[in-house]
This record gives C-alpha cells, structure tokens and sequence, in this order.
C-alpha cells in the first residue's frame, strides 16, 4: 500500500507551543520535505518560532528509518518579559555572633551564638532592586501578547536607617524589623520566651526586655538597659544602663551579672552581682556576693544571710545574719572594681618580680644586649605595675563616711568591715549604726534609737 508522509500539528491553547506528529511515507510514497512542510504550518497560521533546522534533521531521520516521530516541538512562541516595580530588598539574616565558638572536636556551641536579626549600626540592611522593564512575547501565530506585572513588597526604610544611594544602612545598632510597611532598626529587643537554643545568646546594643528565663549557659549583653519580667536565672548577663527584675536573681554560685547602672530586683540568691551604682533588693540576699560603687538597701524587712556584700557608700537592712549564725561579711567604704584591679596587679607585680629576680641570678657579669634587653623590660613592667598599685590603692577605701545601718537585728558572727577597719558581732544587737572612727580606726557602734545605747 501506498502513502505519503504526512505531519499532524497540535496547537496549544495559548499557542506559544506547537507540538508535531512525523509519519514516515509507505510504500511509493512522497516522503517529507521542507515544502511540504512550510505548507502544513501556513495552513495553520504557524509563523513565529519555527525550529526549522531542527525540523529538517527529524524529517530526514523519519525519512531514512521509515519510523514516526510524535510530539516533536515545532515551534514555540516568545515568552513576554513581566514588568517589576523597583523595590527595597530588605537583608533579613540571622546575625550570629563572629569568632570561634568551637568545641575541641569541631563542633559549634550555639549557646555561644545569637541567631536573632540584631545589626550594627552602619551594617547594610537592604538594597534597591531597579526597576525591570515588560517586554511583550509573540506566540506563534506572530500576535504580541502582553506581558505582566510582578508583584513585589512595597516596603520603605523607617526609622533609624539612613538611605546612601542604591543601599540603606542602620542608623544605630538593634533589631531589624519589618512592619506596616516599613523595615526599621528597633533600639529595643524584646524576647518573649526564654532565652535557649531557639534564641542563642543575646547580644544587643540596646535595652533588653525578658518575658522568660535565661537557660543555663546562654548569656545576655545588653548596650542598654534590661527588664525582666519575672524571675532570672542568672548564667551570664551584662548591661552597660539599668537591670531591673519583678522577680528575683538565682544562680549557681558562679553566675554573674554585671551592670554599668542601677540594679532592682525583689530577691538575690546564689550568684555574684555587680553595679557601678546602687543595688536595691526588695526582701532577701541570700548566699550571694554583692558588689556596689553606691549603696545596697533592702526593703523595710529585707535580709541579709550569708555571702559577701561590698558596698562603697554604705548599706541598709533590716536584719543582718540569722540565727544559724551563717557567716556574714559586709563591708563599706570600699571600691570593688578598684579591690579587683589591684588584685590583679598585685599578682601580675610578683610574677614579674620573682622572674626578674631569677634572671638576675643567672645573668653573667657581661650579659649580652638582648639580655640587657629583657632586664630592662621587666624592670619598667615592674615599676609601672608598683604605681598602678598605689593609684588603686588611694581609691580603694577612700569612703570614710560609709555606714552600715541595721533596723532590725544583727546576729552574732557576722563581719563588718569599714575601710581597712574590721568588727566581728559577738552578741546580738538590735537597731544599731555601724561607722567607722577615723581617730582610732575602728569599727564603732551606735543606737538608732535616740539616747539608747547599742541593744
């Protein structure tokens, strides 16, 4: 039987696809060509996008091998290009913290990591994407079609953000958000949770608001202030402003918090708090170690048992010590920063000094210039720790004034330093003042009650 090769078009309905259907010729048949073709494709007003190079190799192919070809692309249409309004592509990465916060085995401690969106101040927080022209398509049937519209997220840079060019940067450190439309840098972090591995550790360089509990191990450094809403365990924490706490401040003996203002919180137990101001704890300090370059008040029956209160200016509380007679020692008119530092350079003083004695020893009578060198060094090392140690000294205990008043009862064993002056209670006494006598240089104590002797 005889017939010629012929090719059947199926036509998309968008037409910008045409698919086709190569049977080869039987018998004596026409085979396929070109001409033939281009008149099946006029027939079916196919005039963009043909593949005709492509077309021919396939109608030699089902020529020679006399096997059909189905669902061969015939032509395809020319896709239009969307139109993208320019937008703001705002950098939302999680900042974790630089530096080496690697186990021994590799292996990264994400409680040493911040994985909230916190920038620097100056940091790049989003870019300009310009605007991407349409440009029409054609289908096969040569008909321009039309090209659409991208939708994009119309936000625009808010407040603390600088816009230089094609770029916008913080204009302060903090939180990048996005909200009614706008992306900004907020100077507040507020976490709603706890502080774990879902948060990392926070490092912020403003206030800090905290709804949770700080798990063991994870820290917070905040450039502002921090307020927590109930209860902190505390693990690590910094503030360069004010810490205040509804609840109270536990820890695990070693736990810190330092802070570069005011310190409130209703109860501290169990950890080593620091202000370079006052300290106001509303009931009870318990077993902690307490340091302050003002004073440390307690509520009007707050406790003060166990531990090592240092408090420059003075403190007040209702009772001191109990009946257990758990060691106390508060001491008054004394810098504990300076105390730390002098500490630190009293012992790096005799490291230095024993190591220079020991060159000494085995220097030769002609020593040669580098060991001269090396003697030389340690000496002004030596000589520059010795007037550190005097300065720090002269702030040391240069609070004279400092007091330790008592509304309630002082128990016997506790220990109370003024200065350099020292005072072991003996005997309980109620209502009393604790100052210091600058004639003598002793610890004295006086009644609060007018005309009363100390009880």
């Amino acid at each position: 039987m005889d017939r010629d090769g012929y090719i059947e078009l199926t036509i998309a309905e968008d037409a910008m696809l045409v698919l086709g259907d190569f049977f080869p010729a039987l018998g004596g048949g026409r085979m396929l060509s070109p001409d033939y073709l281009a008149t099946v494709l006029e027939s079916q007003n196919v005039v963009h996008g043909v593949r005709s190079g492509e077309l021919e190799e396939i109608m030699l192919e089902v020529n020679t091998s006399r096997h059909a070809r189905r669902g061969v692309p015939v032509a395809r249409g020319t896709e239009p290009v969307s139109m993208r309004p320019p937008f703001f592509r705002v950098l939302q990465k999680t900042a974790e913290v630089a530096g080496d916060f690697t186990h021994d085995a590799g292996q990264i401690d994400y409680k040493q990591v911040t994985r909230l969106p916190v920038v620097r101040r100056g940091q790049v927080i989003a870019r300009r994407v310009p605007l991407q022209e349409g440009v029409p398509g054609t289908n096969v049937h040569g008909e321009e079609v039309p090209f659409g519209t991208i939708p994009v997220d119309t936000v625009v840079p808010g407040k603390n953000t600088l816009q230089r060019d094609d770029v916008v940067v913080a204009g302060i450190g903090g939180q990048l958000q996005t909200r009614d439309g706008q992306f900004f840098v907020e100077d507040r972090l507020e976490i709603g949770g706890n502080v774990d591995y879902q948060t990392g550790s926070i490092e912020f360089p403003g206030d800090v608001i905290l709804k949770g509990e700080v798990k063991d191990g994870f820290h917070v450094w905040a450039g502002g202030a921090i307020i927590a809403a109930g209860t902190v365990d505390v693990s690590e924490i910094y503030c360069r402003k004010d810490f205040s706490a509804r609840g109270g401040l536990v820890g695990r003996g070693r736990a810190l918090l330092r802070c570069g203002g005011r310190v409130q919180a209703r109860f501290v137990g169990n950890c080593h708090v620091e202000s370079k101001s006052s300290v106001f704890v509303k009931q009870y300090v318990y077993q902690a170690h307490i340091g302050s370059l003002d004073r440390l008040a307690l509520g009007p029956r707050g406790r003060i048992i166990g531990g090592v209160t240092t408090a420059a200016q003075g403190v007040r509380c209702y009772t001191l010590g109990n009946s257990a007679h758990v060691p106390t020692l508060v001491r008054v008119g004394l810098n504990f920063i300076a105390e730390r530092k002098l500490d630190i350079s009293s012992r790096r003083h005799q490291i230095v000094t024993l190591r220079l004695q020991k060159l000494l020893e085995r220097t030769p009578e002609n020593p040669t210039d580098r060991q001269l060198n090396v003697l030389h060094q340690l000496e002004e090392e030596r000589q520059k720790l010795s007037a550190q140690m005097g300065d720090l000294a002269g702030e040391l205990d240069r609070y004279e004034d400092a007091d330790v008043v008592v509304d309630g009862v002082v128990y016997p064993g506790v220990q109370i330093q003024i200065c350099r002056a020292v005072m072991v209670v003996e005997e309980e006494l109620k209502k009393v003042r604790f100052s210091l006598d600058k004639v003598v240089g002793r610890v004295v104590v006086s009644s609060l009650t007018a005309g009363a002797p100390p009880s």
